[in-house]
């Protein structure tokens, strides 16, 4: 069993980020101390943060990731045959690297700009990179809630599509302008119940659960965060922050 730093150091994820899958149920400890609040990691642990690395390299967000690995179709051992195949990638870059440093070394040559190419070169672990998240998604990625999204994306016309993201973009537009209120106002959270009805209403049923996962996906996942707070700096947080007091106050699922 190791302590949460000393998994943090070994597994090369920051406690912050440890506290944080445990909050979300990514990865939670194998034992906490009644006493202390000590959390304690085990081999379980190592397996499961070892496949959130994973899908992590292949850009899926902790939501997918979520669901992937407690997905009934999930296959551990697929996984980390995938990941075995582009860790030798990885290892067969840093050997050429290492070649091309004894070239230099034992020639003492100075215009290697097309060996150095070609040591520095990782687009074959990127195109397996795309080659595996595309197998993953087709294998695991195919959770209710995304196939709820898939069927009712596949009614609708671009015109539809266009019409959606800008009520979205409203949605986001009024909850900046409502920044300056605390995420527990009355004002905040009738938007905050409006964005999780609008997720249900032209995409999948966004349950309570679901809602929460997603407000903690806004906070902690770059991409998001990126395309939210384009309508106000630190929305994606502020939003985040908004959905957890949301789904403590509503009680239907």
């Amino acid at each position: 069993m190791y302590k949460i730093k000393q998994f943090a150091n070994m597994v090369g994820v920051s406690v912050r980020m440890l506290h944080h899958y445990d909050r979300i149920g990514l990865l939670v400890p194998e034992t906490i101390n009644k006493h202390n609040g000590y959390r304690y990691y085990g081999l379980k642990n190592l397996q499961t943060i070892q496949q959130i690395l994973f899908f992590k390299e292949l850009d899926f967000s902790l939501t997918e990731i979520k669901d992937i690995i407690e997905g009934e179709s999930y296959n551990k051992i697929d996984a980390l045959t995938m990941q075995r195949n582009l860790l030798n990638l990885q290892k067969q870059r840093l050997q050429n690297m290492v070649e091309f440093i004894d070239t230099l070394l034992s020639t003492g040559a100075t215009d290697m700009s097309e060996q150095l190419k070609k040591a520095m070169s990782n687009d074959d672990f990127n195109s397996k990179k795309i080659e595996y998240a595309k197998e993953a998604k087709q294998k695991w990625g195919h959770t209710d809630s995304y196939k709820q999204a898939q069927h009712k994306a596949s009614k609708y016309s671009k015109q539809d599509i266009e019409n959606i993201n800008r009520q979205q973009d409203e949605l986001y537009q009024q909850l900046a302008e409502l920044m300056h209120l605390p995420v527990d106002d009355e004002q905040v959270q009738m938007k905050i119940h409006q964005a999780r009805m609008f997720i249900s209403k032209y995409w999948y049923e966004c349950s309570l659960q679901r809602f929460a996962g997603l407000g903690q996906m806004y906070g902690a996942d770059q991409r998001f965060r990126d395309n939210i707070d384009k309508h106000g700096k630190g929305l994606a947080q502020y939003l985040s922050d908004g959905i957890a007091i949301y789904t403590k106050i509503v009680k239907n699922p």
